[in-house]
């Protein structure tokens, strides 16, 4: 994996307080009235990253943004202690990432209404688990509406910078099946080899594998996916592209060896 460690050109991290365990606020460049602790540049932070300054080692969670007098440009993270003591005062850190961070999303309009358990999005971490280390998984239910599938992509793939985005359902010919249709124009590349070899897997199941219409492509540092919406089609999808995810990831983000050898 490509940046496993490094230390962002002397960063210093602040803490205010002394700080209990658990979820906090970090504010990036500068102090904020609400944050717990702030570091005194803006790192290259992606959802997953640990951060460590010789006492705790704490995880990025989730991107926000602080407001100060009507300004949203203050950046912060919501990250969540791992291990060690947060004590009042200014340390050397250090960002590492000890996997990749995975977000999906699940398009159902009975499971965003909770009228049907979401069983897709659990498979798919449960999947991607078993072929590479993941650092931080986290998904969406939401109902298939165009405007909150690109709210969620935007979010996950440039804001939060998960290192794999997957959507699953609404791949079909449904009137309700909008997922390719948002996707799509919102790459910046887009990978066929991973469509064709989706495709080949579930025709092999069905017939009916011929119908999807799913799209995968980079968004940002982020590679997308689109998937089926049955955990049946999940599954069969994701092992089919699974051999070459890590290194597609790693391209991506800037791996500079040969792709002839070996990761």
């Amino acid at each position: 994996m490509v940046d496993q460690k490094r230390n962002e050109a002397g960063m210093r991290i602040v803490w205010k307080g002394d700080t209990v365990a658990g979820q906090f606020v970090l504010s990036l460049g500068r102090d904020h009235v609400l944050a717990q602790a702030f570091v005194d540049q803006i790192p290259s932070l992606r959802a997953g990253m640990v951060i460590r300054d010789g006492n705790c080692e704490m995880q990025c969670l989730t991107r926000i943004r602080l407001a100060d007098e009507g300004d949203l440009s203050q950046l912060g993270w919501i990250c969540r202690t791992v291990s060690g003591a947060m004590n009042k005062g200014e340390f050397s850190a250090t960002v590492s990432r000890g996997g990749f961070s995975l977000a999906w999303v699940t398009l159902s309009d009975k499971g965003s209404r909770g009228e049907r358990e979401d069983k897709s999005g659990p498979t798919i971490r449960d999947v991607v688990a078993e072929a590479i280390n993941l650092s931080l998984a986290s998904g969406v239910v939401i109902p298939d509406e165009g405007c909150q599938l690109k709210a969620a992509l935007v979010d996950f793939c440039l804001e939060q910078k998960f290192d794999l985005v997957v959507t699953t359902g609404g791949t079909g010919i449904g009137p309700r099946d909008i997922t390719p249709e948002v996707t799509l124009p919102l790459l910046d590349k887009r990978l066929e080899g991973f469509e064709r070899v989706m495709t080949q897997a579930s025709l092999v199941k069905t017939p009916h594998g011929m119908i999807s219409r799913a799209v995968a492509g980079i968004m940002g540092e982020s590679l997308v996916l689109n998937l089926p919406g049955s955990p049946k089609a999940v599954r069969e999808n994701l092992l089919a592209v699974l051999p070459a995810l890590r290194h597609a990831i790693e391209k991506l983000q800037g791996d500079p060896t040969d792709c002839g050898q070996e990761s």
